[in-house]
C-alpha cells in the first residue's frame, strides 16, 4: 500500500488544488438604492454587470451574501426564460403552481384562469407539458400569469424581446396599465427606447457597481458612451460628476411642457432701419402667427410671444443639457436650425420646412464619414433618426484640417411639444464603428400646433368626401 498517500496528505493536496482554481467573485458590491411605490425604474448595463443578479435578489430567488433587499408587497417576476416553470408539468399546472408561489389560493387562480389563458393565446397547448413549448409560448404564459396576480411589484428581465411583434405590443400596453394603476416596475432591457418610454428613472450598473442613478435619457447616454469607449468606467466619470452637479443646481426645475413664450404690441410698430431689423420683424410675425393659429390674441398671448423671443436667444435653447464625447480626430464645430427664410430659430409650427445644419472639422484624415441626426421627444424616445449611411447618401472622405457643412432638410411633421436634436460624426474602420464626435441633446426645439390633431406625428392628412353613385346625395 506504499503507493497511496495518507488520507490527510491527499486531503491537503486536494485543498491546495481547489484553492489554486478558485477565486471570489462579487456579482454586486455596494449597490444601494430606493424605489418608491408606483415608480418605473430601468436597470441598464452590459452583460455581466449584475443586472439579473440584482433582480433575482429583489425577487427573492437569490439571497445576498451580505446586505439586505427589503420589498413590500407581492412580487411577480419575469426573469430568465421559463424561470419558475416545471417543464414536466402542463401549462395549466404551472399556472396553479406559480399562483401558489405568489400566495394565491386555488379558488383565486380558478377565478383568473380563463383570463390568463386568453391573454397567453397558446390554445390547446395549455394542457401540454411546458417542455414542448417554443420560447415564445413560454414567455406568453409567464407574462399572462404575472399580469393577472395583482402584483405590487413587477420585475421584467429582457423577457419581452421574445415573441412576435403583436404580442410584444400587447405586453407593452399591459405594462402601461400596470404603471398607471400604481404597480412598481423594475425593468431590464438592452433596448434604450423601451427603457426611456416605460421608466421615469434608471440606474447604470458596471461590474457589479452602481455608477449612476437618474433620468433615463442621461443614463442611456452614459451607457452609450461606456459601450463606445470600450468599457472604461473612468471615461464617463467626468460626465457623471457634471450630471450630478447639474442635478443639484437645477433641483426642482423641469422642462416646460407648454409654450410660455412672446414682445409687446409696440414692437410690431417699431421703425425698421436695416436688414437685421427686417429679419427680426419677420421672426416676430412668424412667432405671432404660430401662436395665433390655435388661439386668439390677448395680453397673455403677447407675454408668451415675448418669452418666445427671449427663449430663442437663451443659451440653453441651443445647447440644452448637451451630452458629448469624442472629438480627438474630428469635431462637430457648430449646429444651427434655419427656417424657409434662412433665419436661425428654435421654435416652429408643426409641418414647417426646416434645414438643420452641422459644421464639422477633421483633425485627422477620415475615410467615408457618417453624419447622423436623431430627434427625441421630452421623454427621451427616438421619434426620428437618419444618417448618411442608412439613407444611402454617402459622404466624401475628409482630409486632415478640412471643414464641411452637412445639412438635413425636412418637414417638422411633429405634434406640439419640446424635442431634442442629437448629432453624430462616425466612421467604420473595417467592421468596427469608430465614434469621431457625438453631441446628444444639443438643440432643443419647440413645435407649435396648427390645428387640433393629436398623437405623436402630424401626417397632415387631406380629408375629402364624395357621394357614392346611387345614393340620395349623388348628382
Amino acid at each position: 500500500m506504499a503507493g497511496y498517500l495518507p488520507a490527510d496528505s491527499l486531503a491537503k493536496r486536494l485543498r491546495q488544488r481547489a484553492a489554486a482554481n478558485y477565486r471570489d467573485f462579487e456579482a454586486l458590491a455596494g449597490v444601494n438604492f430606493l424605489v418608491g411605490k408606483g415608480e418605473a425604474v430601468g436597470i441598464v448595463g452590459r452583460n455581466g454587470s449584475g443586472k439579473s443578479t440584482l433582480l433575482q435578489i429583489v425577487a427573492g430567488t437569490l439571497q445576498p451574501s451580505k446586505g439586505a433587499a427589503k420589498v413590500t408587497g407581492r412580487v411577480a417576476a419575469l426573469l430568465e426564460l421559463g424561470s419558475g416553470f416545471n417543464p414536466e408539468f402542463s401549462g395549466r399546472e404551472n399556472v396553479y403552481l406559480n399562483g401558489a408561489v405568489l400566495g394565491l389560493g386555488r379558488k383565486e387562480v380558478d377565478k383568473r384562469f380563463e383570463a390568463i389563458a386568453a391573454f397567453a393565446e397558446i390554445g390547446d397547448f395549455i394542457d401540454q407539458p411546458v417542455k414542448t413549448y417554443s420560447s415564445g409560448m413560454v414567455v406568453r404564459l409567464a407574462f399572462a400569469v404575472a399580469a393577472h396576480v395583482d402584483a405590487d411589484v413587477l420585475i421584467i428581465d429582457e423577457a419581452l424581446s421574445v415573441g412576435d411583434a403583436r404580442f410584444q405590443l400587447k405586453c407593452a400596453r399591459a405594462i402601461d396599465q400596470f404603471i398607471a394603476s400604481g404597480v412598481t416596475l423594475l425593468f431590464v432591457s438592452h433596448d434604450p427606447s423601451s427603457v426611456k418610454r416605460l421608466c421615469n428613472r434608471a440606474i447604470l450598473l458596471e461590474k457589479g457597481r452602481l455608477l449612476y442613478n437618474g433620468v433615463p435619457n442621461d443614463v442611456i447616454n452614459l451607457y452609450s458612451k461606456l459601450l463606445a469607449d470600450g468599457g472604461s468606467a473612468d471615461a464617463i466619470q467626468p460626465d457623471i460628476e457634471k450630471l450630478q452637479a447639474d442635478a443639484s443646481t437645477q433641483s426642482g426645475k423641469e422642462v416646460r411642457n407648454s409654450t410660455t413664450l412672446v414682445p409687446s404690441k409696440a414692437m410690431a410698430l417699431a421703425p425698421v432701419a436695416d436688414r437685421s431689423e427686417v429679419q427680426a420683424l419677420k421672426l416676430r410675425v412668424k412667432a405671432l402667427e404660430a401662436l395665433l393659429s390655435t388661439q386668439e390674441a390677448d395680453a397673455a398671448l403677447l407675454r408668451r410671444y415675448e418669452a418666445l423671443q427671449r427663449e430663442d436667444h437663451r443659451e440653453g435653447a441651443i445647447t440644452g443639457n448637451e451630452f458629448a464625447y469624442g472629438g480627438s480626430i474630428g469635431r462637430i464645430l457648430g449646429l444651427d436650425v434655419r427656417d424657409g427664410d434662412d433665419q436661425s430659430r428654435t421654435w416652429f409650427s408643426s409641418g414647417e420646412a426646416i434645414a438643420i445644419k452641422m459644421r464639422i472639422e477633421a483633425t485627422d484624415p477620415i475615410t467615408d464619414p457618417i453624419f447622423a441626426l436623431t430627434i427625441k421627444n421630452i421623454n427621451g424616445v427616438d421619434v426620428y433618426g437618419t444618417n448618411t449611411l442608412f439613407s444611402k447618401q454617402p459622404s466624401r472622405s475628409l482630409r486632415a484640417g478640412e471643414k464641411r457643412e452637412i445639412e438635413f432638410k425636412l418637414h417638422l411633421n411633429l405634434m406640439p411639444g419640446h424635442y431634442f436634436l442629437s448629432f453624430g460624426f462616425t466612421q467604420f474602420i473595417g467592421e468596427e464603428l469608430v465614434v469621431v464626435h457625438r453631441r446628444y441633446d444639443a438643440i432643443r426645439l419647440e413645435v407649435h400646433a396648427v390645428d387640433r390633431t393629436f398623437g405623436i406625428a402630424n401626417l397632415h392628412a387631406k380629408i375629402t368626401e364624395h357621394s357614392l353613385e346611387g345614393s340620395p346625395g349623388h348628382l
